[in-house]
């Protein structure tokens, strides 16, 4: 009950903790008033609130960050640190002018609002000296423990609100079990340490340490010592709050993956509570998920690396409870602008560094590499792992065969549509008797309904992944759409004979061979690198086109409106209209003037004499030639050239791929549905995901392979090599056979065979099955392709990286050769302090043989005198 009343009123003091209309007059304070109040407080002895109040009043006028960039102005930083510093002081005051140990106790217990006291006020400032913090403990030991309304002690306080080593030193020693105390909603202090802005910086601080060595080497300051993160950690986890979990299941080593931190911090946690790097907090995600959603941070990088270094083989295939692997999280939270550069650095050094741990090639995984943003995912297909899994993907069996499929069917609907449109315009149009032939049509429809098919299966399997938007995002899929359309429409037209204008059928079969042959370029882009470079070199160039196009068109509107008002109204225009049937003026109508300077710019000049009989039409005609024939042509190969130089010498890699990513992802995306299908009819493989066999690839790296097919692919692939064996050139010196032999004639005939009737007849049968017989060594021939070398940019970017990493080993070495003039100077100081020790003992003695001296003198002048 004592300890109570103590909490609530405090003896001889005002009753209660202060109302919210009393706070919002401190609230409103200015500078001044504080320090009116201040020594108010300090001249008066019998309101216990006074502290309280005191450190009360410099919280509520603390200057408040700028929004933009969350940080203090210059001059806001220093008034923080004078109010700040006066603040100290004013305690340091209070405490020397009330020396009783009554009045003392009543002020430090006195609560405030939430159920803060002083000690509560004085954690949440910016870094608290230990004197202040120590002196309020000794006043009241008891309020170390007491709890706000939120549940959170003084060293929570502390911890949020980054004070010193030594603070929490202080309050740890005092309360020892406050390091497990946790909060209303389960945090302890250890989950408050990566709320401080320090959490993210490496040990001490290397850039802003070398600076304050290079403006003060001489300075000795010893404050820093036990101030670092991975201390201040060790000192909090060393009673079990590693193991710790708040109310969403988070442990601490989720919040230093999720805030960022540095390597030797997650070591002191991993030390703690080893298994912390596989826990999953309620939403099923593992420290990793939270590192790759906040990749963009400062820190993340290391934390990813450091946590695929340890345990990557637990964590990196791992789903949450939503079915997100964590690069998931990484798309879903990367959608940074241009402007963002270190931002976009960041998250692009965390996807390098997941991807080197080589994550299992499943469909989910290849569906979150598809939804990345562009210029993560141009990272992503250039990476070893990717190009490897895309490689060994496509030259399976089902893919090859919807490989062969496609452009089959394209091939021949491309052929069959144009006999029917032929066939068709010669008999409704042309009066010929013999009508469309109801068989091709047929076939027409079949490869309509191949197409049709094709998207309903990717748009199902799209949907079973979560990732349908990615298929309404493409413009190829639209295209395929249109095709499929346009295929059904004008073939149902050519079946029946229905009744059409003749201008109408022949536009709109000509739309439809022009998409058949966009669907022709778009298949050759995701097979052949040289082909996707080109066409999306084109695209490339048109986009950067855009600002030249539009002022092109202004200066083409401009002359094509000023010959058209020179040349109204003039002979040459009353000529066009008395001779209509000869070749017409172009400038007397606006359109005609307009085509005209269009022509014009293509370098169709004309006869310049037209231009003759007006010196301002000479003038324009000189004027255009120069400006828009010699120098804006010039401009336009320039801009040209420059930007399919870029395509090509720097972005022709991650074109290719990018293709052929999504393409591998579409034939995982239909293979993971008729997985599902299987195990709903209780036919599954094992457990989900799993692979069931793994083919070795030529640098030693497992690609999984999936049912039967490994089986197959393993026969297949030992025939071909022994029929490719036949024809080795050392083939006759390894079994020493001669011509004079039997054995080597039955080796030529069996060479024979296999080249004549063998390998034709296997490459046939392949070829009609769709390459589903083709041994495994003709599908890489015909769909594998090399790996990206490392373009000129990852080359300035490694560069980079190297400079970076050697400033780092600077920043150290400055800070050892610091550390090495502390000491040095420490021992120069203990030589000073002896030096002066016997030098004051020198001069002792000195002192003692002069008073000697001094003595003997006056002695001996004694008995001189006498004398």
């Amino acid at each position: 009950m004592a300890d109570l009343v103590g909490r609530t009123i405090g003896a001889g003091g005002r009753g209660g903790g202060r109302g919210v209309a009393s706070s919002m007059r401190s609230s409103n304070n200015n500078h001044s008033d504080s320090r009116q109040m201040r020594a108010s407080d300090i001249g008066g002895g019998s309101d216990v609130s006074a502290l309280y109040n005191l450190v009360e009043s410099a919280m509520f006028n603390m200057p408040q960050p700028d929004p933009t960039t969350n940080e203090l102005r210059p001059a806001e930083l220093g008034r923080m640190r004078e109010m700040l510093q006066q603040t100290w002081e004013g305690i340091r005051e209070w405490l020397a002018a009330h020396p009783n140990r009554s009045d003392r106790q009543n002020a430090a217990m006195h609560q405030g609002q939430f159920l803060t006291t002083t000690l509560h006020m004085v954690c949440k400032l910016s870094d608290p000296p230990v004197d202040v913090v120590q002196s309020l403990i000794e006043c009241s030991e008891e309020t170390v423990t007491w709890p706000d309304s939120n549940g959170w002690l003084p060293l929570h306080h502390a911890c949020a609100n980054g004070a010193s080593g030594k603070v929490l030193a202080v309050l740890v020693e005092a309360y020892p079990e406050g390091k497990i105390k946790q909060d209303k909603r389960y945090r302890t202090p250890l989950h408050f340490a990566f709320f401080r802005k320090d959490a993210q910086e490496d040990k001490m601080n290397l850039k802003m340490d070398a600076r304050k060595s290079m403006m003060n080497p001489l300075n000795d300051d010893e404050d820093d010592v036990g101030n670092s993160m991975p201390e201040i950690v060790a000192l909090l986890a060393d009673s079990g709050a590693a193991e710790l979990q708040d109310e969403g299941g988070m442990l601490p080593m989720h919040y230093a993956s999720a805030y960022g931190t540095t390597r030797e911090v997650l070591e002191v946690l991993l030390e703690a509570y080893p298994e912390s790097i596989t826990k999953r907090e309620n939403k099923g995600r593992t420290p990793l998920h939270l590192a790759m959603v906040n990749a963009h941070r400062k820190s993340s990088p290391k934390v990813v690396g450091f946590l695929l270094e340890v345990n990557a083989a637990e964590i990196i295939n791992v789903y949450d409870d939503d079915s997100h692997l964590p690069i998931h999280l990484l798309s879903m939270a990367s959608k940074f602008p241009e402007e963002k550069i270190m931002e976009r650095k960041n998250a692009s050094d965390c996807l390098k560094l997941y991807l080197n741990a080589r994550p299992k090639a499943t469909a989910d995984f290849l569906t979150a590499i598809q939804t990345l943003p562009e210029w993560l995912r141009d990272i992503a297909v250039i990476s070893d792992h990717i190009q490897n899994i895309l490689n060994h993907k496509i030259v399976q069996r089902f893919p090859t065969m919807i490989l062969i499929l496609d452009f089959s069917f394209l091939i021949m609907v491309i052929v069959v549509f144009e006999i029917t449109t032929s066939q068709t315009i010669d008999y409704l149009f042309g009066g010929t008797a013999t009508p469309t032939s109801p068989g091709l049509v047929f076939l027409t429809f079949v490869a309509g309904a191949y197409f049709l098919l094709r998207e309903m299966v990717q748009i199902v399997s799209l949907m079973a992944l979560g990732n349908a938007g990615s298929w309404m995002g493409d413009m190829g899929n639209w295209l395929d759409v249109a095709l499929i359309f346009l295929i059904f429409y004008f073939g149902g037209v050519m079946f029946t004979n229905s009744p059409m204008s003749n201008d109408a059928f022949r536009s709109g079969t000509a739309i439809t061979k022009g998409i058949m042959w966009m669907s022709v370029i778009s298949f050759l882009k995701s097979t052949q690198v040289e082909f996707s470079v080109f066409v999306s070199g084109v695209f490339y160039v048109v986009q950067r086109l855009a600002a030249f196009l539009l002022a092109l068109s202004v200066i083409l509107l401009m002359f094509s409106q000023m010959f058209y008002i020179i040349y109204a109204q003039t002979e040459e225009c009353a000529c066009t209209s008395d001779f209509p049937e000869a070749n017409p003026f172009p400038h007397c109508d606006f359109k005609w003037s307009l085509l005209k300077v269009y022509t014009m710019l293509m370098g169709e000049i004309g006869n310049e004499m037209r231009y003759s009989t007006l010196p301002i039409a000479q003038f324009l005609y000189i004027a255009f030639a120069f400006l828009v024939v010699i120098l804006l042509s010039n401009v336009l190969i320039a801009i040209v050239t420059d930007s399919y130089g870029v395509i090509k010498n720097e972005r022709s890699a991650m074109v290719f791929w990018a293709n052929r990513l999504d393409f591998v992802a579409e034939m995982d995306a239909i293979k993971n549905v008729g997985k599902r299908i299987k195990a709903c009819c209780g036919k599954g493989d094992g457990a989900p995901g799993a692979p069931t066999n793994v083919q070795e690839t030529p640098n030693g790296e497992p690609i999984p392979l999936e049912g039967l097919e490994e089986k197959a692919s393993g026969k297949f692939r030992t025939a071909w090599q022994s029929l490719m064996n036949l024809f080795d050139r050392n083939l006759y010196e390894t079994y020493d056979v001669q011509p004079s032999s039997p054995e080597f004639w039955c080796y030529v005939l069996v060479r024979f065979g296999a080249f004549f009737f063998a390998i034709p007849l296997w490459l046939l049968i392949g070829l009609c099955t769709a390459g589903w017989l083709w041994p495994p060594q003709v599908r890489e021939w015909l769909f594998q392709q090399k790996k990206a070398a490392i373009s000129r940019a990852d080359m300035a970017q490694e560069v980079t990286n190297q400079i970076n990493q050697l400033k780092a080993e600077i920043m150290k070495l400055r800070i050892e050769m610091k550390g090495e003039m502390k000491s040095d100077r420490k021992e120069f100081a203990g030589l000073k302090t002896e030096v002066e020790a016997i030098q004051a003992e020198v001069m002792a003695d000195l002192l003692q043989v002069k008073e000697i001296m001094v003595t003997l003198l006056d002695m001996s002048r004694d008995n001189l005198g006498t004398r």
